[in-house]
């Protein structure tokens, strides 16, 4: 037949049976359990208070700082001496309109340049390409600006130009070395759209435009 396990109430009276028929327990004998519940106890009580202990430990233990993250810093990259004398003749073939507004190189030199110009930092890409913009004020009203990405190889590989002229249009060129593609683009005043066209390879302004990228890669860029 089954068995079932006894409930606590059955449990209590089997205990009690079982010390009617063995009698009273002799005094020695009732004694002996006494230090071994004694050191059971004390043994319970330090095991409660461990883990307070460590926690308590584990508070006031010193955490370290974070690393501190070093400012961006980006050096020179000297000019190449075989391009002055090419980026020159581009820039004198440029049509007067578009030499107007494309040649800032006097503005641009690191030292000598115009006052308030500043280097910025864009960190590097994934495939290692190193990016970074000279931006600032021309006769301190009018904005300029000229973003340079060279490759890992040390080559160049895009050049972005956009400047604010006086009468609040704005003007730009892209280039690209992804097929060897130059863009010029316009914003009329007050107009968020820009209107554009492709430049023929054979025109100047590509020269140009990779000359003014050159030119921001000679620029110290650190972050402040």
């Amino acid at each position: 037949m089954p068995t079932s396990t006894p409930s606590g109430a059955h449990l209590a009276d089997a205990r009690k049976a079982i010390g009617q028929v063995q009698g009273p327990v002799p005094r020695r004998l009732a004694r002996r359990p006494v230090i071994p519940t004694l050191v059971a106890l004390v043994l319970v009580s330090l095991l409660n208070l461990l883990p307070a202990q460590l926690a308590s430990a584990q508070r006031t233990r010193p955490v370290p700082d974070a690393p501190e993250r070093r400012p961006l810093i980006l050096p020179p990259i000297p000019f190449p001496s075989d391009s002055g004398r090419g980026d020159q003749l581009a820039f004198e073939s440029l049509p007067d309109a578009v030499r107007e507004v494309l040649d800032v190189r006097r503005d641009l030199q690191p030292q000598g340049g115009a006052k308030g110009f500043t280097c910025i930092p864009l960190s590097f890409t994934s495939d290692g390409s190193r990016r970074q913009r000279v931006q600032g004020r021309l006769q301190g009203y009018y904005g300029l600006v000229v973003f340079a990405r060279v490759a890992r190889d040390g080559t160049l590989a895009r050049v972005e130009f956009v400047r604010r002229l006086a009468d609040g249009s704005q003007r730009g060129y892209t280039w690209d070395a992804a097929g060897d593609a130059t863009t010029a683009m316009e914003w009329p005043p007050g107009s968020t759209e820009a209107e554009s066209h492709p430049v023929p390879r054979g025109s100047p302004i590509p020269r140009a435009v990779r000359g003014l990228g050159r030119l921001v890669l000679t620029w110290r860029c650190a972050e402040t």
